[in-house]
Order: C-alpha cells, then structure tokens, then sequence
C-alpha cells in the first residue's frame, strides 16, 4: 500500500513540467500544475477503482 507514496513526486514533476512547458509567469505554472496534478490523480484514482471491480 505504500507503494502510491511513489506516485506523489511523480505526478508533482510531470505536471509542473507540463505547466511549464505551457504558461511563463509563476503563478500560471503553478496554478495549473495544481489543477493537472488532480487532474492526473483523479485519472489514476478512476482506473484503480475500475480494476478493483474487475478483478
């Protein structure tokens, strides 16, 4: 169960990188890096609760 610990500064890197890659000013970088990471969380969340289901 604590293997999710190692999704946190993954799903932290990848959406700051992709925000970046994207806005110039801080606050736009962070505020949809936040917004990405729930996004990418959310995502994550969806698809174990659906192999849970199935298998």
């Amino acid at each position: 169960m604590l293997d999710f610990v190692y999704a946190v500064p993954l799903i932290a890197a990848t959406s700051l990188v992709y925000a970046a890659s994207r806005y110039e000013a801080m606050h736009e970088v962070l505020a949809n890096a936040a917004r990405i990471a729930l996004w990418i969380s959310g995502a994550m969340a969806a698809i174990f609760i659906v192999m849970m289901v199935i298998f």
